[in-house]
């Protein structure tokens, strides 16, 4: 009997101790296969389900197609030091079902101009993504790229995720863009890895 006490004990302990695991960053020494596993769109709910969720933060992994709807560039001739700005919105997809799961704007200007052909355009960004049935479940992403002036491709993009409403409140995590040049129509995957703290009181 004692025996059986001790056996049921020692499993309520191990339970406890796997529910409370914590969700820990990668760069932090987090688990890689957790970070790389993908978020599901729940199409009944409209929105994205966790990866993992521990005692105090759940993780999230969207991996997505992103399609520029609208493309606006100004850029006055001769160019000047911080006054080309672009603004760019569109839809967000997900990949397999092309299904709609959440829309984005984009916004930049520039803070070098290039000296040469081969120099390139410095630009501070910000992306705002907006998920949910009611548009509520906003992301924002802030960061800077290089464009190539004369084909508008990303050189180089440091981004990550400063914040976020609704389902995402209080968000942080990374953002990458495979793209090739801004234009209208143009079709780029997204990988945004989102750490949400756990706000449960």
């Amino acid at each position: 009997m004692a025996r059986y006490v001790l056996a049921i004990l020692a499993a309520a302990v191990l339970c406890t101790a796997v529910a409370a695991q914590e969700v820990t960053p990668a760069h932090k020494g987090g688990d890689q296969k957790i970070t790389d596993r993908v978020s599901s769109f729940d199409s009944a709910s409209k929105r994205y389900r966790p990866v993992k969720c521990g005692k105090n933060l759940c993780l999230y992994r969207i991996k997505a197609l992103l399609v520029v709807d609208t493309y606006h560039r100004n850029q006055p001739d001769p160019a000047t030091f911080a006054t080309t700005v672009a603004v760019y919105t569109g839809r967000v997809l997900e990949i397999g079902t092309n299904a709609t799961t959440g829309t984005f704007e984009v916004s930049g200007i520039a803070t070098t101009q290039p000296a040469g052909p081969t120099d390139t355009l410095n630009i501070i960004e910000t992306h705002v993504f907006e998920f949910g049935p009611n548009n509520d479940d906003a992301l924002t992403v802030t960061g800077n790229s290089q464009v190539s002036p004369a084909t508008l491709s990303i050189t180089d993009s440091d981004m990550a995720v400063t914040g976020g409403t609704g389902q995402f409140l209080g968000a942080y995590g990374s953002f990458t863009d495979r793209s090739g040049a801004l234009s209208s129509n143009t079709v780029s995957v997204a990988d945004i890895t989102i750490y949400v703290p756990n706000n449960k009181l």
